[in-house]
């Protein structure tokens, strides 16, 4: 299940490019800028953000309850959960410092806020699981990343929202979408995806160009917008510009540091954002809605193929970083895309938040498509985005889902316009095509059973990292896994359905 482009921001977006307005950020005013890029989102109702109402009760009162939130002590959630102890004049930080304020006082509770681990990938810890084990009553609301958290649920954690009281998941800040996609049949929902997972956002795939390397070897820019908006940004494309953009600077023979790249990548997860991106699918729906392997469709091994020659083949087009990991959560491409030696950078979005000093300026366009014959573009959500639950054994479910529906709306209405509108598309993205962009990549945003439910079913849902990384056979490895993981779906399924 994908959730499809808003058709209207292509419209506008070509609107921007006719209109000659795709340079123009350089000689804009904050404000014009701020209104340009409010331009380029998909028309509102009526009722805008701001005057969005949720169905909480006005007279909700609880009485001062403490509410205990576990989350990640790393920036990830912390850019989601707390900033700052008082405002900063950082538009991020005061929306969250004043979406938190406020939810305390409007619902008469108090956060309590209790940091576990250091990093976006940490597994869920054992003192918290020791915790609900126990039967403890230690956190009302947690919020991890989304491959450790799903597998609580078989564990039986996590408690089951599917007719919670006070949760609208019809509300637009929820991603009901997304939502289903994590779901076994449609009888219980133990997670929760919406706008309060701001990180969800950023760690949506995007991919970077550098403007004064592309004008310099292709001509003017725009052109590549135009590209993208008209249905034509491929595989074979970026390919083609990867392998004419690359320059041997200094003259040793060898593609190495000190040269410019025309495309820098890894072979960890920007594996997954490229072959996901291109349409591939480890699962599907029967007609019952359970999930079943897809792993031998063709169109799989056919984006296996087109990404092993992309990463293989591409001559001297395509530099594969050798530390992938300190690649790509790094500071090594800040550094070289900023001082022009990488001109494509595919990425998250979260990356723009580091360039903000980079003298030249830099677009921003999706993955591209497997081939034109792809009716739309997708951008994988990576599997570090944070999921919000409720443990099995909190005491105050009534309570809790009542804040996660407030700070979920307000999140909404003020939160993510700070970081949507003012910090990605003002202070980050370079041009007011970019600003589309990011639209138009937010509105493609999805993921796959299998990719989520990974570490559940034999890591099948990363099984290009390997493939495409390693340069070996598609067939092969999924014949070496594909049994196991076959008999893992089973008993996740059986487990699942069962849980009360």
């Amino acid at each position: 299940m994908r959730i499809s482009i808003k058709r209207t921001c292509i419209l506008l977006l070509a609107a921007l490019l006719l209109s000659g307005c795709g340079n123009s950020t350089a000689e804009t005013t904050a404000g014009e800028t701020d209104t340009a890029a409010a331009e380029t989102v998909a028309p509102e109702t009526e009722t805008t953000r701001a005057q969005t109402k949720d169905s909480l009760p006005e007279d909700l009162d609880f009485g001062g309850l403490s509410m205990p939130i576990l989350y990640r002590g790393c920036e990830a959630d912390i850019i989601e959960i707390l900033q700052e102890e008082e405002l900063t004049g950082e538009p991020v930080s005061d929306a969250v410092y004043n979406r938190n304020n406020g939810v305390e006082e409007r619902l008469n509770v108090k956060f309590a806020y209790l940091p576990m681990g250091t990093g976006t990938a940490d597994a869920f810890p054992a003192d918290a699981k020791a915790s609900i084990v126990a039967g403890s009553d230690d956190f009302n609301i947690v919020s991890w990343n989304q491959f450790s958290a799903v597998a609580l649920c078989l564990e039986n954690m996590v408690m089951d929202l599917q007719n919670a009281p006070y949760l609208d998941l019809s509300q637009p800040w929820w991603n009901d979408e997304y939502m289903e996609i994590l779901q076994i049949g449609d009888q219980k929902r133990f997670y929760l995806m919406g706008d309060i997972c701001l990180n969800a956002l950023r760690v949506t795939a995007a991919t970077f160009f550098n403007q004064k390397l592309y004008n310099d070897v292709f001509g003017d820019y725009n052109d590549l917008y135009e590209l993208v908006l008209e249905g034509g940004w491929t595989v074979d494309q970026l390919k083609a510009m990867g392998e004419a953009g690359y320059q041997d600077l200094n003259g040793d023979g060898t593609m190495n540091y000190g040269d410019i790249f025309g495309i820098d990548t890894t072979t960890i997860s920007h594996c997954d954002y490229f072959a996901y991106c291109a349409g591939f699918q480890v699962s599907a729906r029967d007609e019952n809605g359970m999930p079943y392997l897809t792993l031998q469709d063709e169109h799989n091994y056919n984006i296996i193929d087109k990404f092993i020659d992309l990463y293989w083949n591409s001559g001297n087009g395509l530099f594969i970083e050798k530390d992938a990991g300190g690649a790509f959560n790094g500071t090594v491409y800040v550094e070289d895309f900023s001082s022009d030696t990488i001109l494509f950078m595919p990425h998250w979005f979260k990356i723009c938040e580091n360039l903000r000093d980079m003298e030249s300026g830099y677009g921003v366009i999706p993955y591209p498509k497997y081939d034109e014959s792809q009716e739309d573009y997708i951008s994988l959500v990576h599997d570090s985005a944070s999921l919000f639950f409720i443990p099995q054994t909190c005491s105050s479910m009534e309570e809790s889902c009542a804040v996660l529906e407030a700070m979920c709306a307000e999140t909404y209405r003020t939160v993510m316009p700070a970081y949507y509108e003012v910090a990605l598309k003002r202070q980050y993205a370079r041009d007011d095509i970019s600003a589309g962009m990011i639209d138009l990549i937010h509105d493609t945003s999805m993921t796959d059973f299998g990719y989520v439910y990974n570490y559940s079913i034999g890591s099948v849902g990363t099984i290009m990292r390997n493939v495409i990384g390693k340069n070996q056979n598609y067939a092969s490895a999924v014949a070496s896994v594909e049994s196991k993981a076959e008999a893992q779906l089973a008993e996740l399924i059986e487990t699942y359905t069962s849980l009360e």
